[in-house]
């Protein structure tokens, strides 16, 4: 199939802004607490966390509602929460995010569906999960409740253009809510989703459903370790289910489209860093409604679907993922956009922001890297060792021209910060024209501040020793290669001259 263009996006995207999307099924609470490990119990082994961060997320159908808004379309929540603490903070962050969340139900007594991760780091260490803990699984409602969220749906169903259905622990998405829907899309021409963790096949007649290989297989009773596997349960998806569409996500091999009347189309996945999977598959429901919504084929909506489960992948937690997201993701994968590592200030220091209520450490290091050798190589890797977050200062042409001399930089700015952005050590770049980064440093306050070991404490900037001195930052000196440099590049180059 052929990739889906720049300009095909820049239509389908605007074009779901406003569709109506009333997403129905069950909501968890994630919980994200981050600390650091201070010490081994001496009540019982096992380490104690210092707690310093909390942060909250909305999962499942909570999660793709978010997904939709986050996409603007009109994102209505219709599912089950407790009438305790955790139930109001869900309710309150989803609102937070864009979604309708007036058609909720309460149950009383309840306790809201809630999946804790605890994550810490040590001394010298990243943080790393170190413990989850779910609430009891809240189990399929009761009559009187199934009977309230149906009649949520008929009221709702007429003003929208999509129903989704997610069903992850069978608690809300019943038979008799399925049938309800089934019945709605009858009498209407709203489109109709289903997502299931076990009950696939009872999302039978629906416009399209979203199972991931493990639940496509378990549908059927066949293990889909080979493309001819799986072609055999999209096939069987489509007849037995009397399904319009099938899409199935299948990890780091891609996502797999069956559609009625076409042939399978098999995308493969982006390459990227995966940072956590978590919530990857409401992404990829939202983004797939919403670009049908727009008038998008099955194929065509999985292509942007997965471009937004790559950037849902490549960051730390359940997050929702933009239009611009998206284009942007486009523009990387087809080498149309310089690298999104790339950024100015007020959005370093908003990143900062975020890394540093996560417990993370940032360290920072600048020069001017005209031309890239295996010294700055060394150098950098070196520098990335020192904490969990490298950030980059780049020097400007003009600030590298003061500093070298006529005929300096080589390669512009643009040239040699995209260059750099591409190194995996190296985590966020920005360019300062100015002689001394000073002011990034007292805006970011890294926790390290590194430079060559061709200084010393007293010959570094002494501007700058005094603004990471003043914050309580720690000053670092990496050794360099000897007999390497830009310098002795560009004589070396010269001296051979043409030949």
């Amino acid at each position: 199939m052929k990739p889906i263009s720049k300009n095909r996006l820049e239509e389908l995207l605007p074009a779901m802004f406003g569709k109506r999307v009333l997403v129905v099924g069950d909501i968890y609470l994630y919980e994200y607490i981050w600390g650091r490990m201070t010490e081994i119990s001496t009540e019982a082994p096992v380490p104690v966390v210092h707690v310093y961060s909390r942060s909250y997320a909305p999962g499942a159908a909570g999660n793709t509602a978010a997904g939709v808004a986050a996409l603007g379309g009109n994102a209505v929540l219709c599912g089950c929460i407790g009438d305790d603490a955790n139930g109001s903070i869900l309710a309150d962050s989803l609102h937070a995010m864009g979604v309708d969340t007036t058609h909720l139900v309460t149950v009383p007594g309840a306790v809201t569906n809630t999946w804790t991760k605890i994550s810490a780091r040590g001394l010298h260490s990243a943080p790393q999960e170190v413990l989850r803990t779910h609430t009891e699984p809240p189990g399929r409602i009761d009559a009187a409740t199934e009977e309230a969220v149906a009649a949520r749906i008929k009221a709702l169903a007429p003003q929208a253009d999509a129903i989704v259905l997610v069903d992850q622990l069978g608690s809300v998405v019943t038979r008799g809510i399925i049938d309800l829907v089934r019945e709605l899309r009858a009498e209407s021409s709203l489109m109709t989703v289903g997502d299931s963790r076990d009950n696939v096949r009872d999302m039978r007649g629906m416009d399209l459903i979203v199972p991931n290989d493990y639940e496509a297989g378990n549908a059927i009773n066949l293990a889909l370790d080979s493309q001819a596997a799986i072609e055999r349960a999209g096939e069987m998806l489509l007849g037995c289910q009397n399904v319009q569409n099938v899409i199935i996500t299948r990890g780091k091999d891609g996502m797999s489209v069956f559609s009625r009347g076409a042939s399978p189309v098999h995308l493969r996945t982006y390459a990227q860093e995966v940072f956590d999977v978590t919530g990857a598959g409401d992404t990829v429901t939202a983004s797939t409604t919403l670009c049908m919504l727009a008038g998008a084929a099955a194929a065509e909506a999985a292509q942007v679907a997965n471009l937004a489960a790559g950037v849902a992948v490549s960051k730390v937690g359940t997050v929702t993922v933009s239009a611009n997201d998206i284009l942007d993701a486009h523009a990387r994968h087809t080498g149309l956009a310089a690298s999104s590592k790339i950024k100015s200030l007020p959005e370093l220091a908003a990143i900062v922001e975020a890394l540093r209520r996560d417990g993370v450490k940032i360290a920072w290091t600048n020069g001017c890297f005209d031309i890239l050798h295996t010294g700055h190589l060394s150098y950098l890797r070196k520098a990335r060792q020192a904490a969990d977050v490298l950030i980059l200062g780049v020097s400007g042409d003009k600030c590298v021209a003061r500093l070298k001399g006529p005929g300096r930089p080589i390669n512009k700015q643009d040239e040699r910060a995209e260059l750099l952005a591409e190194l995996e050590c190296i985590d966020y770049v920005t360019i300062f024209e100015e002689e001394s980064p000073s002011h990034i440093i007292a805006a970011l306050k890294p926790d390290v501040y590194i430079k060559g070991g061709d200084y010393t404490i007293d010959t570094i900037n002494q501007v700058e020793r005094r603004v990471v001195e003043g914050y309580g930052g720690d000053i670092m000196l990496i050794g360099l290669v000897e007999g390497i440099s830009t310098t002795k590049i560009i004589s070396r180059i010269q001296e051979r001259g043409p030949k």
